[in-house]
């Protein structure tokens, strides 16, 4: 890198790779998303997990393949832009950040949703401005105290939800696979689509691989690691999910795990989810931040956003700016958007960014491969499969934008002042 340019400073490791994976990735997606998918998949919802795991595992090795090679904050913005086209780079990058932004505002409404029944009094909204708050003012300050807080927060909740499935399952007198495909394959393949969404975090280390030591073994380890702990977990909790409700009714409920607890009647059970979502989207939240701001950092240090979204603050050098920018729009969009709407965009744009991803690997000279080109050709094919199987409305929304970035891109490449 040039001389003068700002840099990240590496202070991560394995252990906080692998933390920062796992926490970006148990938030809205199992106590929302597995919901949302058993609506359109029905008793399939296993085999949704497995497919969306599947199709996680394929990007996060290509991702993790490339982050290896080139440790630099920005994830497949990077990484497109070097491989493919800068044009094309620039456009995975808008996209996750919509992607990053908009899924953000679900995890605040989530928070808000399980802590109202406490207190009725707050409306939705505040109560989740009141987390983008405090995610923001965390990251604001540093990575130690953000990493140090995903530690008790991912610990905690692996605890909650491995805690559900015992207390649950059991318990549990409704068939967990009728109707099996109630919406056909294509309610499978849009599940499937869903449910990526609830594994996308898998990837954040190497969204900001700038900032992890020794990247070049970190990641490959951690990555595909956190996917395998996810995987198994989403299934535990799928299933006792099912069996609690049923797939009609637990694709039904606003919040799925509660009402799955409250139905199989286990001791305190409502309350253990309840206090679980709170802390996975506090969790999961305060990495979006953490990862959005580096992805902005990222554009902005390659002149495809405003320059003082590149600045590094002391003594610490973070992009504090790009803190306070992310939170800001998190704020905006918790108290204007629709949550279903939101999933669905963030998924299709999602997909988008790890096609890029995985287009990037293929086009990695041999040398610097980690593993057969069939991974990241099977991550493409699947990515683009999925990606076909979510509602044209989510389409024209994600092109719209697009649109507009690409015309956002053009005007800056030619220097309008």
């Amino acid at each position: 890198m040039r001389r003068g340019v700002p840099r990240l400073e590496r202070k991560l490791g394995f252990k906080e790779a692998l933390i920062l994976s796992l926490s970006a990735m148990l938030g809205a997606g199992v106590y929302v998303s597995l919901g949302e998918a058993a609506a359109t998949s029905g008793g399939s919802l296993l085999l949704a997990v497995l497919l969306g795991g599947g199709v996680a595992l394929m990007s996060g090795l290509s991702a993790a393949e490339l982050g290896a090679h080139d440790p630099r904050a920005g994830g497949a913005y990077q990484f497109g832009r070097q491989l493919v086209h800068p044009t094309v780079g620039f456009l995975a990058g808008w996209l996750f950040l919509l992607a990053g932004l908009a899924a953000s505002a679900t995890y605040t409404l989530t928070f808000g949703a399980y802590l109202q029944p406490l207190l009725p009094w707050v409306p939705l909204q505040v109560l989740g401005l009141a987390l983008v708050v405090a995610a923001t003012a965390l990251n604001a300050v540093g990575v130690r105290l953000s990493i140090r807080a995903s530690v008790v927060l991912v610990a905690a909740n692996l605890l909650i939800l491995v805690a559900f499935v015992l207390l649950t399952l059991p318990t549990g007198g409704a068939d967990p696979l009728d109707p099996f495909l109630s919406s056909g394959l294509a309610g499978l393949l849009q599940a499937s689509a869903l449910l990526f969404f609830a594994y996308t975090g898998f990837a954040r280390p190497v969204t900001v691989a700038e900032e992890v030591r020794q990247p070049e073994t970190v990641l490959p380890r951690a990555v595909p690691t956190a996917i395998g702990i996810i995987a198994v977990l989403y299934l535990g909790v799928a299933l006792a999910g099912l069996a609690a409700l049923g797939p009609g009714r637990f694709g039904v409920e606003p919040a799925p795990l509660r009402a799955a607890a409250l139905a199989a009647g286990a001791p305190l059970g409502p309350q253990i989810v309840s206090l679980g979502a709170l802390l996975a989207t506090s969790g999961v939240l305060l990495v979006e931040v953490w990862g959005l701001s580096r992805l902005a950092f990222a554009m902005a240090r390659n002149g495809d956003l405003p320059a003082w979204l590149g600045r590094l603050a002391p003594p610490n050098n973070i992009p504090r700016r790009g803190v306070l920018a992310i939170g800001g729009i998190v704020a905006v969009l918790t108290i204007t958007v629709d949550l279903r709407s939101l999933l669905e965009a963030s998924s299709f744009a999602l997909l988008f960014y790890y096609a890029v991803m995985n287009l990037s690997a293929l086009r990695l000279p041999r040398r610097w491969r980690r593993y057969p080109r069939l991974v990241p050709l099977a991550g493409l094919g699947a990515n683009t499969a999925l990606a076909a199987s979510l509602p044209p409305a989510t389409l024209l929304t994600v092109l719209v934008v697009g649109a507009v970035g690409l015309a956002y891109y053009g005007w800056r490449r030619r220097g309008v002042p």
